[in-house]
């Protein structure tokens, strides 16, 4: 049993998670102190949760998903920003916890009475965006475009660390936001992807690296294996390139934000 601390109960649970080298839900978490923000860091309180390790079995090791570095910015990220950045990923889980149907799930079919995607709606979103942008004080120009139920807006800046963020969470926040800002105006059917400087095509292609080693190690060892908790679209990336593996099966488990992928050896009587 053991305390750490965070600016958030999250990112003390992450402090906790690493040290241990444990899982999510190889703990249990109580929290002793809630967190308090303040104002441009006067009368900040950092989040102070006690951790105890739960008895599991050996073979539930987690696998850290590998980082896909942003490249290093000359600014520094100040408290101010980093304090703006942190409450662009709280205000995305808070609207993925108002709106749960923004998960990975089939999409339904659009009727004639739903709004549709419009080049207004878009540029409208575009705007949100640059907005939440210039607020943690990075300069940046985007592009958008569409067709159907896709919409892809692609950032240009000197930046692009700062805007990608720490494992991504800082994009992956605002392409949150994005999809929010649509079910708001009653569009629940379309895709949102932001990307700055091939972002999302080099990870993907870490993603995929990862599930082909990943996939290799259960057939040699014969064990599960748990990866670390990602997003709906990049366990996607898991599935679809393990899904004409047939020495293993995939599947995900947990709940957001901690849902996690397995890559599990398929059994003799399934070949």
């Amino acid at each position: 049993m053991a305390n750490y601390k965070g600016s958030t109960i999250e990112e003390a649970i992450e402090a906790g998670l690493a040290d241990l080298n444990v899982t999510r839900k190889s703990v249990t978490v109580s929290t002793i102190v809630e967190p308090k923000k303040g104002f441009l860091g006067f009368g900040k309180r950092l989040a102070e949760i006690e951790m105890s390790v739960i008895e599991a079995p050996k073979s539930n090791e987690t696998v850290k998903v590998p980082e896909e570095k942003a490249p290093e910015t000359k600014p520094k990220v100040n408290s101010e920003v980093q304090h703006k950045t942190d409450e662009v990923n709280h205000e995305s889980k808070a609207e993925v916890q108002r709106h749960p149907q923004v998960k990975d799930q089939a999409i339904e079919p659009e009727t004639s009475s739903r709004p549709r995607l419009n080049e207004e709606i878009v540029s409208q979103m575009q705007e949100y965006l640059a907005k939440i942008v210039t607020q943690l004080g990075i300069e940046a120009t985007s592009t958008s475009k569409f067709h159907h139920r896709d919409v892809s807006i692609e950032f240009r800046t000197e930046q692009e660390g700062m805007l990608i963020g720490k494992h991504g969470r800082t994009i992956n926040a605002l392409q949150t936001l994005a999809q929010v800002f649509l079910l708001h105006r009653g569009i629940s059917h379309a895709n949102v992807k932001l990307n700055v400087e091939n972002y999302r095509e080099r990870r993907t292609e870490t993603l995929q690296h990862l599930a082909e080693n990943t996939a290799r190690e259960v057939v040699a060892t014969g064990e599960p294996v748990f990866l670390d908790p990602m997003p709906a679209f990049e366990r996607k990336v898991i599935h679809a390139t393990l899904s004409e593996n047939h020495f293993v099966s995939t599947f995900s488990e947990g709940h957001e934000p901690h849902r996690y992928v397995v890559v599990a050896l398929v059994q003799d009587e399934q070949l």
